[in-house]
């Protein structure tokens, strides 16, 4: 097997073992540079779109992103680049993409630094930054789409090289990293750390005044750019070196370990367990993985999407109460559709870190702000459910600390440094784990058939097979196969799929609601359209045709389906409804205008 390597630490290169692959058009590289920086996401349609045309995209977007992705496939082996439901994604082997090893070696580094054992952060520091060309993809630096998706990476890789420096200084080469930390410098004048470090390694390689003259020029620089004077830190180090103070040329002190606050004082606010989740074990290694992550690359942040019913909320739950003893400060829990939209979320949370009522500021955004000091020195596990607005949670997130946040939305959100990880149906045989939690695994075991055909009619949505389960688990007497002839009929499955106040057909309800009560009466109208009887699969021509609208306000109405969960993209130029979806839209009724008749196209 042929090894290909990916890399995003300088120029966008990839290389095999038969040299370096031609990645084609600009258009082409910047596709290839975003789904490298989101490795083994699903980056939305419309992400993709913002990255290669700004915000003027032709009308022929869509087809030229799939014409892109198609000659991608074709330069790259073993097919690496798959297409989703709402997007792309690129598949990636262990070590195959620079930065991988780059932030693993570094992880290991920073670990070392924190415990004092500087000789080993020199070794795994140093071994993170030779995987470096550059700057990250510094020939795509003109994109400002991929500006918020490089600057974290860039922001790790730059502090990286001064954890490097500053465990070298720490080890006492310090004649040694003068000439590497000038050049750094000169490069980002604008990051005082280095600045500080230039000054201790002058002034203990016996140049003190080189190391005030340094102070001067880094004074001269923060205000010329910035009119700002020092930070207090760097004027205080100065201080010291006037002074003389001997601690300047003492070894550096051992790092001082935070003691978390008592577990009793923590806030414990995760719902239970879901009885009935089984099956995704792929999709909960990758939060755990991320959650479990090293330490120092600033907070983690996930965001799980899918339609209604599809198990995300029972995904990050779980997920949540295993990670739970990783977050001493404490596990918070927010439902959105509950407790109010995110810009008000700020102030609750805040009382439950045992903020006083006095200290939390009454406006939303001054809020955000200080629960966001709180949550940078905290290790706190919080989980947003529920989420429909990205500017909100961005205001509630903060830049540094070792926090994690966990959110789920029915589309795709638009927070940068986040993972995404989009939910689809269960197979047959996670369904039927699912089946057998809730109705009894001897039951499914004993009517594997039967149990194979529920499944099948709850079309492998954890919802309605959550209901089906407790059907079967209130009837004990009731064979499987009783419940698939009852489900069998499409024109009354969705009655069947009801129990105890929850049914699908009140989810899909709620889901649908928004666009029908008139945010959006174009996709609302596309959905009932979906739903009739030869419109299975539809294209946005003969969807257009039908509205009596534009193809161009016809493909925005069907996308905004396929965002809320409600549609799926088929091959090409391609629409429909998941199948329980379908049999809600039919009984909607096809109420659209029909001024043109469909059967032209």
């Amino acid at each position: 097997m042929s090894t290909i390597e990916f890399r995003v630490l300088g120029r966008l290169e990839v290389h095999t073992d038969g040299g370096t692959i031609a990645l084609g058009s600009a258009k082409q590289r910047n596709l290839l540079a975003v789904l490298l920086l989101h490795p083994g996401r699903t980056v939305p349609i419309r992400r993709l779109i913002q990255t290669l045309w700004g915000d003027e995209p032709p009308l022929s977007a869509v087809a030229n992103l799939r014409t892109y992705a198609n000659r991608l496939r074709g330069a790259l082996p073993a097919q690496r680049i798959a297409g989703r439901a709402s997007g792309y994604e690129i598949q990636l082997r262990q070590g195959e993409l620079d930065l991988h090893v780059f932030t693993e070696r570094a992880g290991t580094g920073r670990a070392a630094f924190a415990r004092g054992d500087y000789a080993a952060a020199v070794r795994h520091l140093g071994e993170a930054l030779s995987a470096c060309r550059g700057a990250v993809l510094e020939d795509l630096a003109d994109n400002e789409a991929l500006a918020g998706s490089i600057a974290p990476v860039e922001e790790l890789r730059l502090s990286v090289t001064e954890d490097h420096l500053d465990a070298r200084l720490r080890l006492g080469e310090h004649r040694e990293v003068v000439a590497p930390l000038r050049e750094f410098v000169a490069e980002h004048p604008l990051r005082e750390r280095p600045w500080a470090h230039l000054m201790t390694a002058l002034y203990r390689s016996g140049d003190p005044a080189g190391a005030l003259a340094v102070y001067t020029d880094c004074r001269r620089v923060l205000a010329d750019r910035l009119g700002l004077e020092p930070s207090p830190d760097l004027a205080a180090l100065h201080r010291s070196m006037l002074d003389r103070d001997p601690r300047l040329t003492a070894a550096s002190p051992a790092p001082v370990t935070t003691v978390p606050d008592p577990e009793t004082s923590a806030p414990r606010e995760l719902p239970v367990r879901c009885r009935a989740f089984g099956g995704r074990a792929g999709e909960a290694a990758r939060l755990a993985s991320l959650l479990a992550g090293p330490e120092g690359t600033g907070p983690k942040a996930a965001v799980v999407h899918g339609p209604c019913g599809i198990g995300k909320s029972a995904l990050v739950l779980e997920v949540a109460h295993r990670a739970g003893p990783r977050f001493p400060g404490g596990q918070l829990y927010v439902d959105l559709g509950v407790d109010g939209p995110a810009s008000r979320v700020s102030l609750r949370l805040l009382r439950h870190l045992g903020v006083p009522a006095s200290d939390i500021p009454w406006r939303p955004d001054e809020a955000a702000a200080v629960l966001r000091s709180h949550l940078s020195h905290r290790a706190v596990l919080l989980v947003l459910d529920g989420a429909t607005e990205s500017a909100a949670l961005r205001a509630l997130i903060p830049a540094t600390g070792s926090c994690a946040v966990l959110i789920t939305s029915r589309s795709p959100l638009m927070l940068d440094g986040a993972e995404h990880l989009a939910l689809g149906r269960l197979s047959e045989k996670d369904g039927r784990e699912v089946l057998g939690r809730v109705a009894g695994r001897s039951r499914v075991d004993e009517e594997p058939g039967a149990a194979a055909e529920i499944v099948r009619y709850c079309h492998g949505i954890p919802a309605a097979l959550r209901i089906a389960g407790t059907i079967l688990a209130n009837r004990p007497t009731r064979p499987l196969s009783w419940l698939a002839r009852r489900l069998a009929p499409e024109e009354s499955r969705l009655d069947e799929l009801g129990f105890g106040g929850e049914s699908v057909r009140a989810l899909y309800s709620s889901a649908f609601q928004p666009i029908e009560a008139g945010q959006d009466p174009l996709a609302a109208s596309a959905f009932r359209l979906l739903g009739r009887p030869g419109f299975e699969v539809c294209r946005t021509a003969r969807a257009a045709a039908v509205l009596d609208i534009c193809p161009l306000k016809a493909e925005a109405a069907l996308d905004r389906l396929v965002d809320l969960g409600l549609a799926e993209w088929g091959d090409e130029d391609t629409y429909r409804l998941p199948p329980l979806m379908r049999l809600f839209s039919t009984e909607l009724g096809a109420v659209v205008p029909a001024q043109r008749s469909a059967l032209a196209w």
